[in-house]
């Protein structure tokens, strides 16, 4: 439809006519003016609907990513996974809504699935390094350790100065038994954020494996002191202490740990290898057997292990 007069008007109120219309001078046709009108008014109608339609999958994705996200915030995972799906049904082409899906799967260890999501989110995103990182890291968790050097090495020539990525080929180097990589890739993340307390934990763990203890733990006590309250920190700290055999600072490491997560079950095993070589036959039993209650029909070789020592301390 083509209305030739929409968009202004004369001063006196009226339309101005092209010739050959039904204006003529002096008078305005009240016909033309109906036309006219209606013109207007069928084209605005025509107008708003389409601007109303034409994004409505677009917005409908968009109101379940943002819904998705809050939930997420909000620790609701198996909600925002049901909004993030919900996300890419409406619009497939959602790489963040992917992406954030596979962050989810892999939350709740669902290794496939979060695979799966990670290689959606890469194909409609392929120059995204974090998203190339994570899907490496997917692969990792399934145990798709070449699929995950391919992708951790995408993500690297996508951006080799970011922390993540090196952090994360720094943990897969590690995996797969090449210390002189990890290490290199993991200072490397420690340098670029040196207030990430996982990537000076992970730096520390590829430190205990290549036997440099002093290393090991001046990077666990980095990692201590950016954040205290992490059980596992204070594990790995007792670790590269206990190797040592330096019984009275593994107890000390070990017992921050069980007392900030009291479920936390290799840490308890641990400690009561500790207080046993400290002579602390007590100690020892409480803590096997505190170990014995957390792994009791999940690991039947680990509960015998601890039933064994419970039995010889007695």
């Amino acid at each position: 439809m083509y209305v030739s007069l929409v968009g202004f008007v004369t001063r006196s109120g009226q339309f101005p006519v092209r010739r050959g219309s039904a204006r003529v001078r002096g008078m305005t046709s009240f016909g033309a003016r109906l036309t006219i009108a209606a013109a207007l008014a069928i084209g605005g109608t025509l107008l708003v609907a389409a601007l109303a339609a034409a994004p409505a999958h677009a917005d409908k994705a968009s109101a379940h990513y943002r819904q998705g996200m809050a939930l997420k915030q909000q620790g609701k995972v198996d909600e925002a996974i049901a909004a993030f799906e919900k996300a890419v049904a409406e619009r497939d082409s959602h790489s963040m809504a992917w992406a954030s899906l596979g962050s989810l799967y892999k939350q709740k260890r669902q290794y496939q699935r979060a695979v799966n999501a990670y290689e959606k989110a890469t194909a409609l995103a392929p120059k995204n390094a974090v998203l190339w990182s994570n899907l490496g890291m997917a692969y990792y968790r399934a145990k798709r350790y070449d699929d995950a050097l391919t992708a951790l090495d995408k993500s690297y020539r996508i951006d080799a100065k970011s922390a993540e990525v090196n952090a994360n080929l720094g943990a897969l180097y590690r995996k797969r038994g090449d210390i002189e990589k990890a290490l290199r890739h993991l200072r490397f993340a420690v340098m670029l954020e040196p207030k990430n307390a996982v990537y000076h934990s992970n730096l520390g763990i590829a430190y205990r494996f290549n036997k440099q203890n002093q290393e090991a733990i001046i990077e666990f006590e980095k990692a201590i002191e950016i954040e205290p309250k992490r059980a596992e920190f204070h594990f790995n700290l007792g670790v590269v202490y206990r190797r040592q055999e330096l019984v009275d600072e593994a107890i000390a490491a070990y017992s921050k740990a069980v007392a900030l997560d009291p479920n936390y079950a290799k840490a308890w095993y641990d400690l009561g290898h500790m207080h046993r070589l400290n002579h602390d036959n007590e100690n020892a039993i409480a803590a096997f057997q505190r170990y014995l209650a957390l792994v009791d029909g999940k690991d039947a070789k680990g509960a015998q292990r601890a039933r064994d020592e419970i039995e010889a301390l007695k």
